[in-house]
């Protein structure tokens, strides 16, 4: 086994307009979620080079140096800021965990099974109103409650084809669930508290999704030294399909998810000391839908650093 100290010295990630990951959630999309363990997470958030090997969706080469058959289990809460024009605020998600399978093929090749969620679709929204009935104004309140998400399967397999080159490959699916409840309560009385005499009955529309489509993901390593490792990754995020269930048949859409590059380097800086620093973009402007392009997604770019510090090594 194998036990070592992440400690953070350096995160830093923009997100031009945040409006690419959040309020998508508005049209079947969500929130952004990378599927990431806790070290690639301190370490900047790429998830493309790796000191210490792991499992990792969309990256198999991140396992290529596990000796044994490998599980790995990761909860991924996430908390933020958004601004949209004039609009700010706060959001949480916790969703489906990042499970990871790995299996080495002889000492030069691996292959994976993984699971992490992509999207968060657990938000709601509150809000009042009035409308005239009969002359009078009656109040009323709106509560909009969305829950799901959507999770990419994938199937990975990575090979060293020299000591310095190594590559990978992986082949997934969406999948998940999206149910979303509309509900208006009027009030038993008018604006000037005179009681309805025939009171206005709730209005309830329910809606239910599910997803479905295919992606897939290319990796290139490069160790030009025993000291420096060099990455990149290829995300096709392929169309996600949100297809209705019950309720709202007319909203069925077909995303075209952007393709989203990743490049990254390790350089150790001593026998215990590493440092990893990468990048991401990925343009979220073509998705093939007007009205989460209307919601404001753009071109998103993020970057991070950190400094792994590896406590103790028991093998």
């Amino acid at each position: 086994m194998r036990f070592f100290g992440s400690f953070l010295v350096l995160l830093l990630i923009l997100s031009s307009p945040l409006a690419a990951q959040s309020v998508i959630g508005a049209s079947g999309l969500g929130m952004r979620l990378e599927p990431l363990d806790a070290v690639q997470r301190a370490l900047g958030g790429v998830g493309v080079t790796t000191r210490t090997p792991t499992v990792l969706p969309g990256n198999p080469a991140a396992s290529l140096d596990l000796l044994a058959p490998t599980i790995t289990f990761t909860a991924q809460p996430q908390w933020g800021t958004y601004v949209v024009g004039s609009e700010n605020g706060d959001f949480f998600a916790t969703r489906f965990p990042v499970l990871g399978f790995a299996y080495p093929l002889s000492t030069n090749g691996v292959i994976t099974l993984t699971a992490g969620s992509q999207f968060d679709q657990n938000w709601s929204v509150v809000s009042r109103g009035t409308v005239d009935v009969h002359g009078e104004s009656v109040g009323y309140t709106d509560r909009f409650l969305s829950d799901g998400a959507v999770t990419a399967i994938q199937a990975g397999w990575a090979r060293r084809l020299s000591t310095v080159f190594a590559v990978g490959a992986t082949v997934g699916v969406y999948s998940g669930g999206l149910k979303r409840n509309f509900f208006r309560v009027f009030d038993g009385e008018t604006a000037d508290s005179v009681a309805v005499e025939n009171p206005i009955e709730t209005t309830t529309v329910l809606g239910r999704w599910n997803h479905s489509g295919l992606l897939a993901s290319l990796n290139l390593l490069w160790d030009p030294s025993p000291f420096l490792q060099l990455g990149a990754t290829m995300e096709w995020g392929g169309t996600l399909k949100v297809n209705p269930v019950r309720g709202f048949q007319d909203l069925g859409r077909a995303v075209s998810v952007p393709l989203q590059f990743k490049v990254s380097t390790t350089a150790a800086l001593s026998s215990t000391l590493a440092l990893n620093a990468g990048a991401t973009y990925a343009d979220w402007s073509g998705l093939g839908d007007a009205s989460v392009e209307d919601a404001g997604a753009g071109r998103v770019v993020s970057y991070g650093a950190g400094v792994e510090w590896e406590a103790r090594n028991f093998w």
